[in-house]
């Protein structure tokens, strides 16, 4: 009998030693899942708002209607929780070596000009702990789209949907 006891008593320390170990290493792995899947949310809202800025930029290159332009920037990261989304349209000149010349706007965008589309707003983690250790203010996610005018519409006034094909 001596024998049987010492081994319940030694069977019952090792369960408790378990449930120990498993309540101290718990916490740290459910943290390192849910930052995982933040991270997966992340990821997924930068190539979401790299999208929406180059749809805005194909829209931007045959039709120059500001206001069509960022509602259909906008749209394209209805899936995406951003907060504040903010999309700027500008035309430029070409510079010599083939990139924008910022010191000389397109006044009169006409074909050749190039469409830049920039595109920002900020990512939020849903994790509490990194979120308010790391991340307070969120993380401020831009992506830049540039692509070259190829169609002037003939009436600057028109939408998306009114300005006609290219000929």
């Amino acid at each position: 009998m001596i024998i049987q006891r010492r081994t319940s008593r030694s069977h019952a320390r090792r369960r408790g030693q378990a449930l120990v170990e498993f309540a101290l290493v718990i916490p740290i792995f459910l943290l390192m899942m849910v930052a995982l899947f933040d991270l997966g949310r992340a990821v997924f809202a930068y190539n979401t708002l790299t999208n929406a800025a180059r749809e805005g930029a194909r829209i931007a290159i045959v039709n120059q209607n500001q206001p069509s332009i960022v509602a259909r920037a906008k749209s394209q990261t209805a899936i995406v929780e951003l907060n504040d989304p903010s999309v700027s349209v500008g035309f430029w000149q070409v510079a010599a070596d083939g990139k924008a010349d910022l010191s000389r706007p397109c006044n009169l965008v006409a074909v050749g000009c190039l469409a830049i589309v920039r595109f920002e707003a900020t990512y939020r983690p849903i994790t509490p702990i990194i979120a308010n250790l790391l991340f307070k203010n969120g993380v401020t996610f831009a992506a830049i789209s540039v692509l070259s005018v190829e169609y002037r519409c003939p009436n600057a006034t028109f939408t998306a949907a009114q300005c006609p094909k290219q000929p």
